[in-house]
């Protein structure tokens, strides 16, 4: 029997995995049945915590269907929860990404909740193409401007996007998004879950960044259906810098789970 635990960050959930202490590899088939909501724990993705000289500790994200990713936002944030509840780290980290390398702070609000923000790494703006655009936060995403995204068919658009002949072959997430003067509001379809999921934060922060373009703000709070995120940045030269992404972190449970 194997310790895992469940965490999530506005809805988006993981199974989180202490790698320190396992020494197992993780093929597709095996993330796939963990993340199973009939026959196994259920998740958009799962994490794997590692050691790695340099940092504190390094973030693996599969998502649900087996698939390594670069990024996951919400993920990063549940990782420096996991990281500082397992004595990892501090209130404060540095931590390696398949993108890259981010900083998380953490402010404890309750035993099994925590207020995480993490760096997202530099994003080159792109030329606008009127109410789309393709951002990449550490994993792709096309930003799709909508008068009201509640009224979108996320599912069948998504997949329509999404195996369409542009994107079929390296998949791509999409995300609706409305903006209202203070706030935004956003829907996302993600690649690799195949399926709307709850929150995005990498898709929250390509939202946000649209939207600055637009607009000029940069800062917003971002409305997801598990909840608000907050992210700010900086634009210079073509570039949005200095991006931050903040949001809860929650501990769902605790459990086992028998791997042969």
């Amino acid at each position: 029997m194997k310790t895992f635990y469940k965490f999530h960050g506005t809805g988006n959930d993981f199974i989180m995995i202490d790698g320190r202490q396992w020494n197992k590899a993780f093929p597709p088939d095996l993330i796939t049945q963990l993340c199973d909501r009939h026959t196994g724990v259920g998740a958009d993705g799962l994490i794997i915590i590692n050691e790695i000289e340099g940092f504190d500790f390094e973030m693996i994200y599969f998502n649900s269907d087996g698939s390594l990713a670069k990024m996951c936002g919400n993920g990063a944030r549940c990782s420096a929860a996991f990281a500082y509840l397992s004595g990892i780290c501090g209130t404060t980290s540095r931590f390696m990404a398949g993108d890259g390398s981010h900083t998380a702070q953490i402010t404890e609000i309750l035993q099994t909740e925590w207020l995480v923000e993490v760096s997202i790494n530099d994003v080159e703006i792109p030329e606008l193409a009127g109410s789309t655009a393709e951002i990449n936060t550490g994993t792709s995403h096309l930003v799709i401007l909508t008068p009201d995204h509640s009224k979108t068919d996320v599912m069948a658009e998504g997949r329509k996007i999404r195996f369409s002949e542009k994107y079929a072959k390296e998949g791509i997430n999409i995300n609706w998004l409305s903006i209202s003067e203070n706030q935004l509001s956003v829907r996302t379809y993600e690649r690799g879950v195949e399926a709307e999921t709850l929150s995005c934060g990498t898709g929250v922060t390509a939202s946000a960044i649209f939207a600055a373009i637009h607009t000029g703000k940069l800062n917003w709070e971002v409305l997801t259906k598990g909840g608000p995120l907050w992210v700010s940045m900086n634009i210079t030269n073509k570039v949005a810098t200095n991006i931050r992404l903040k949001g809860p972190a929650k501990i769902a449970f605790k459990g086992e789970v028998f791997i042969s």
